[in-house]
């Protein structure tokens, strides 16, 4: 049986998320990012940040429930 190989071509921002999803799926491939219109960056950076934030939201709760409870036990000192 042949080994298939693929190629993903998405936008430029999102080549780091995109290329996590196709390792996770097991995809034989590479990926690849088109230029991105500069106007669009801002809001596709925090768009990208939240969907990795969400992926890892259980260390992500758990991370900000220690900086949090951190900073309460600090105060009380």
């Amino acid at each position: 049986m042949p080994e298939h190989r693929c190629l993903v071509v998405t936008n430029n921002y999102h080549v780091m998320r995109a290329a996590r999803i196709a390792r996770k799926e097991s995809v034989n491939g590479d990926v690849v990012g088109s230029p991105t219109a500069r106007y669009f960056w801002p809001s596709a950076t925090i768009r990208e940040f939240v969907a990795i934030f969400l992926d890892h939201r259980v260390a992500n709760a758990i991370i900000c429930g220690l900086l949090v409870l951190g900073a309460l036990l600090g105060n009380l000192g």
